[in-house]
């Protein structure tokens, strides 16, 4: 017998019950009119700096909670003196936070300080015990002046009160350079596991840093199955730097499952104008397809409009001629033919790799985030839209082909920082948007693309009250439970130009867009939830966190229904492949289905 359990909406929830759905064909169409607006101070947050995000309810009362991290790597925080590198701000009933960073536990380090020095943070519950934990991983290079920490599993008591795991393969002894993770079941026996990716050994010197997979115990400990899977690869310093099947330095690990099969494949956004690399999970052992799925870059190796090539030619003789002048821009050395020229050195500067079915057809798509110098010209990738065809393979999309592209503003040098994005439906009508955070150079932004028909966008970054510069990470979750999605992003000042004097963390409210919805929670990491309303079938995948540096949304899964009330139907496929269905589900409500 199936049971269909509804939760029961917050007190004093706008949107708390059937009883305000909106009429059958109603017009739920956004109007263009400012959606968000900025509840910072209104919220206490007010003086919490970070560009790092991780939302989930941590104390199990309904409300997503957020982590905060600081950009800084190997930097502890120091309580006594007023310096903190995390903040955990607890959801005090949708009205905003509470500064709960010490007493969680969360910052408690294996030899007793208060302050640790991780990273990257991603949540998942990995005992089985109904309550979400989390990976702290640490972004160790070997030139630092000081050993940070190791990376560490903190379990959640059930409110909010974190203690260490014991000891376990993720503490790797020297530490690693951890750029990205994601929690996922890779092996569907029902117990979370951890994809973790790593930059540099030390930058600049050693290769990159071996990207790992660890299998979960179920009580907090991780065992590592790299070598044994065939996920292990040799080092790109030598001959095999030319190889697709080479190490590169990742700076975002995502896994989701794009081939159809139940089962997750892994994936690394890599760094460095090099290839990215997806590896198909063929039940128990891993195959790197990237070059296969047409996701390892683009297509376009014409490196002619490069100016470091158009300056080493000023002083050699070059077969092509540049299409540029380099007009004193670079030294003549900066290019070396045999190396540069080659395919690996004309793709990406990716960071992260959103996973999701962006145009409802069922399959899960992609969309890289790059960033872009004008100096190394389009034979660098830039960031893409990549629609899968149902079987893992994809189809990149050109920005000028479905409303994607921006306008530069100034003809000469600029810089496109694209670094974190999520998809989500920001107005409830159906069909997920793109949100961008590009910082840390003239020019750049907060972006807001509106999906206006399948794989079709018109970007409403300021139409919206979305378009803040120079903006930090991002995250997206419903904070006060009012049905609709909010989003929470830093402000960067990482480089001359920047607007901002502090790394403050901005909280954006979605004041009641047009459309009903539904929200659903409970699933397990990793399953496929499809939802079908009003002719329109939508397929999200719960997430156990993805892209540079650890971005967590909120895990229950929010669908927008636009003017329908009421859910035909829902299909789950949980690991493995297993199917559910429930049928008539009413809409704007949270609803826990077993």
């Amino acid at each position: 017998m199936l049971l269909l359990l509804l939760a029961c909406p917050p007190a004093g929830s706008p949107k708390g019950g059937a009883e305000v759905c909106k009429t059958p064909n109603a017009s739920s169409a956004w109007a263009g009119s400012t959606v968000f607006r900025e509840a910072t101070t209104e919220w206490g947050m007010e003086g919490v700096t970070g560009g790092r995000y991780a939302a989930g309810d941590l104390n199990g009362d309904g409300y997503p909670d957020l982590l905060v991290t600081e950009i800084f790597r190997n930097t502890r925080d120091d309580p006594a003196n007023g310096i903190f590198s995390h903040r955990v701000l607890m959801n005090e009933a949708g009205k905003g936070f509470r500064d709960a960073t010490i007493e969680s536990g969360l910052v408690t380090a294996r030899d007793g300080h208060v302050g640790t020095s991780s990273t990257v943070h991603v949540l998942g519950d990995v005992d089985n015990d109904g309550d979400l934990d989390v990976f702290a991983g640490q972004s160790w290079d070997r030139a630092d002046d000081v050993q940070a920490d190791l990376s560490e599993l903190y379990l959640n008591d059930g409110s909010g009160h974190f203690s260490l795991a014991m000891n376990s393969d993720i503490a790797q002894p020297g530490g690693y350079p951890t750029a990205g993770a994601a929690f996922t079941d890779a092996n569907a026996d029902g117990l979370l596991d951890l994809w973790v990716t790593g930059f540099y050994v030390q930058y600049g010197y050693d290769p990159a840093a071996q990207a790992q997979l660890y299998l979960g115990n179920g009580d907090g400990t991780f065992r590592s199955v790299t070598d044994e899977v065939g996920l292990e690869m040799p080092s790109n310093i030598r001959e095999d730097y030319y190889e697709h099947f080479a190490r590169r330095p990742a700076y975002g690990a995502t896994a989701c499952d794009v081939t159809g099969d139940g089962l997750p494949e892994l994936i690394s956004t890599n760094y460095g104008r090099s290839w990215n690399h997806l590896w198909r999970n063929d039940g128990g052992t891993f195959t790197e397809i990237s070059e296969e799925a047409k996701f390892d870059g683009d297509d376009n190796h014409d490196y002619t409009d490069n100016l470091w090539y158009a300056c080493y030619c000023e002083s050699n003789s070059c077969d092509p001629a540049p299409t540029r002048s380099c007009g004193g821009s670079f030294p003549d050395n900066y290019w070396t033919p045999g190396r540069d020229d080659q395919p690996v050195r004309l793709n990406g500067n990716s960071f992260t790799t959103v996973c999701g079915d962006i145009d409802n057809d069922g399959d899960m798509d992609l969309y890289t985030t790059e960033i872009l110098h004008q100096w190394a010209g389009f034979s660098a990738d830039g960031t893409q839209l990549l629609l899968n065809d149902g079987t893992g393979l994809f189809e990149r999309i050109p920005n000028e082909n479905n409303g994607l592209a921006r306008k530069r503003p100034r003809q000469g040098d600029w810089n496109e920082g694209d670094l974190h994005a999520a998809f989500f439906d920001f107005d409830n009508d159906g069909w997920k948007d793109i949100l961008l955070s590009s910082s840390d150079y003239e020019d750049t932004q907060l972006w807001l693309w509106r999906q206006v028909s399948a794989g079709v966008f018109e970007e409403v970054s300021e139409a919206t009250g979305l378009n803040q510069p120079w903006p930090a990470g991002v995250g997206v979750a419903d904070f006060d439970r009012d049905g609709d999605l909010d989003v929470v992003t830093g402000s960067s000042n990482a480089r001359s130009g920047t607007p901002w004097t502090t790394r403050q963390a901005h909280l954006y409210l979605n004041d009641s867009p047009p459309g009903n919805w539904i929200r659903l929670e409970g699933f397990p990491i990793g399953t496929q939830v499809t939802v079908t309303a009003g002719g329109i079938s939508q397929t999200q995948e719960v997430s156990g966190g993805y892209g540079h540096f650890g971005i967590q949304n909120d895990l229950p899964l929010h669908f927008g229904l636009g003017s329908v009330c009421q859910v035909e139907e829902v299909q789950a496929r949980y690991p493995g492949g297993r199917l559910q269905n429930w049928k008539d589900v009413a809409g704007n409500r949270a609803v826990t289905l077993k």
